[in-house]
């Protein structure tokens, strides 16, 4: 529980630089805060976070609760496995796990819209996705420092 409560407001906290900082395309700060809690915490504790984070940006967007929340859950538990089966942790790791939660988590999203509401993706380029993945992909090697430090007890 010490662990979930400042992670939960990182949570907030990247959920409002997204908004403030990054019109039009931006990367997913909120899933990189899931990956590393991931990697930190047991399965449980992650899919926990996983789903409130979800919850969160959901609830933010104001449109319709669930796609964030399933998809956020997903990329906790498959970030947990992978952790879980590998013995050697690194950055080429790393951001290969999160360019490909990173790729489910932005699918997982568009397919929730277009079954369960009215919203159509069917004529967005596939460069804005590819883009947003990206762009997640550098966030991570930016920030893959500070969470390491932190991980090992540094910070």
């Amino acid at each position: 529980m010490k662990i979930f409560v400042p992670y939960l407001l990182f949570a907030y906290l990247a959920l409002a630089v997204q908004s403030v900082f990054f019109h039009g395309i931006k990367p997913d700060l909120v899933l990189l805060l899931v990956c590393f809690y991931s990697v930190r915490c047991g399965q449980v504790k992650s899919v926990a976070y996983g789903a409130v984070a979800g919850l969160l940006i959901d609830t933010a967007s104001g449109f319709i609760l669930g796609p964030n929340i399933i998809s956020k859950s997903l990329a906790a538990f498959l970030a947990s496995t992978i952790r879980e089966n590998l013995f050697q942790w690194n950055p080429i790791i790393s951001t290969l796990m999160v360019a490909v939660l990173s790729f489910i988590d932005v699918m997982l999203v568009y397919i929730c819209f277009e079954t369960f509401s009215s919203v159509s993706f069917v004529n967005r380029s596939l460069w804005i996705s590819a883009l947003e993945v990206v762009y997640t992909v550098a966030a991570a090697l930016i920030l893959y420092p500070v969470f390491n430090r932190r991980e090992k007890g540094l910070i």
